[in-house]
């Protein structure tokens, strides 16, 4: 039996699709087992504000987090809105939590981006928080939530996805689609 060179090719394609698959769940699985405490990382990011703000300042607060792309409307829009009727469902379960948004693109999500985003979509509770940071911090704190992102021509495409973290950083949960039922998200 002969095979054609355009069936090599097919099953080198679906080979290599196999094997980026496995090794991006591997990633994944060892980046959400949590092993590294989030609020140890020097980085300081940036508020909505333009003032700095360590991670470690969330230390002792139960923290839903998600990264997002200012210029995004599908994805973001709507890990916006899932955090918006998480905030609600936390309200009627009597739980205190804080809600980060981090900037996936350094260059494009500014400060003053997050302050008119925040502004636009009435956030105005102080448990909320809009970061922005440089692509070191910004690379390496989506590599630790599992956060993929690449930019495509002008955009920056990304996974959806939003953790709980834990009082001490550690990530405990996650939603990765955005039809998941909320309330297994919270504590």
């Amino acid at each position: 039996m002969t095979t054609s060179p355009c069936s090599v090719n097919t099953l080198v394609r679906r080979n290599r699709l196999a094997c980026l698959a496995v090794a991006a769940v591997l990633c994944s699985v060892a980046t959400r087992s949590g092993a590294q405490d989030l609020y140890r990382g020097q980085a300081v990011w940036l508020d909505e504000q333009s003032r700095p703000f360590m991670l470690d300042s969330l230390h002792g607060h139960a923290t839903v987090l998600t990264m997002a792309y200012g210029a995004c409307r599908r994805v973001c829009s709507t890990s916006l809105r899932i955090m918006e009727n998480l905030q609600a469902l936390a309200d009627q379960r009597g739980l205190a939590l804080d809600f980060v948004v981090v900037g996936l693109d350094p260059q494009q999500d500014k400060p003053d981006d997050w302050a008119d985003f925040r502004a636009q979509r009435k956030l105005t509770r102080a448990n909320w928080h809009f970061l922005s940071g440089d692509e070191a911090a910004t690379r390496s704190l989506a590599d630790h939530l599992g956060v993929n992102y690449w930019r495509y021509g002008e955009h920056v495409m990304h996974d959806f996805r939003i953790v709980l973290l834990s009082p001490d950083g550690q990530l405990l949960r996650s939603m990765d689609r955005f039809d998941e039922p909320l309330p297994r998200l919270l504590p």
